[in-house]
């Protein structure tokens, strides 16, 4: 069986593998810290990527030393709890295996921040006449819902949203009928992807907002 220094020479020689490797990604993970401000789900959708299956919410809060209760009790408040660097540093070092490369994680990394860059670069753009849009409707849930519906793949289009998905989406309460301009510009760039660029948004918007 496993000797103990034997057992001990592993542990050494994975963390030294783990810390050369952060080494090499340390400007990325504080890149995407940067952009995401910390926010535990945008890390729980990094982390759930590096081991290419979604990772529940607990697992998330382990890898980041955080207690779940307490994340809990923050995120029902209305005040979704943050992870330092520190704390995602180490998270990344602590998920590191023998086996794992620089090139496993790097394209990972570069393409978080780029959704994040893309997302900041729309909202720069976009986000005062969302403001107007908001305005024009009244904060109405069912105007919002036929916006980003308008910005849906045609397969998803006919279909319609289903019940409550719109206030789910904007986050409000389940039977509220209009939400909060943030509601609405939050939500929003939450969801963005890398494909959805101002030259794509910005006609579907400004039917909206006719």
């Amino acid at each position: 069986g496993f000797s103990r220094s034997r057992f001990g020479d592993m542990a050494t020689e994975e963390a030294a593998h783990a810390e050369k490797i952060v080494g090499a990604l340390r400007a990325d993970i504080v890149k995407f810290h940067t952009h995401s401000k910390g926010s535990i789900e945008a890390i729980g959708l990094l982390f759930s990527e590096m081991a290419k299956q979604p990772l529940p919410p607990q697992v998330i809060c382990q890898i980041l030393g955080l207690d779940e209760e307490t994340v809990k009790a923050a995120f029902e408040a209305g005040n979704p709890p943050v992870a330092t660097q520190d704390q995602l540093i180490d998270a990344v070092q602590k998920s590191v295996d023998l086996e794992d490369t620089v090139e496993m994680y790097k394209p990972i990394f570069e393409r978080h921040i780029k959704r994040f860059q893309n997302a900041d670069d729309v909202m720069k753009a976009l986000g005062p006449q969302m403001k107007e849009f908001h305005a024009k409707v009244g904060g109405n849930v069912e105007s919002i819902s036929a916006f980003f519906l308008d910005l849906a793949p045609e397969a998803s289009r006919g279909q319609g949203m289903p019940p409550g998905m719109i206030n789910a989406l904007l986050r409000i309460d389940p039977s509220a009928k209009t939400c909060q301009a943030e509601d609405f510009l939050g939500c929003f760039e939450r969801n963005l992807d890398l494909s959805d660029t101002v030259s794509v948004i910005k006609p579907v918007l400004d039917r909206h907002c006719k």
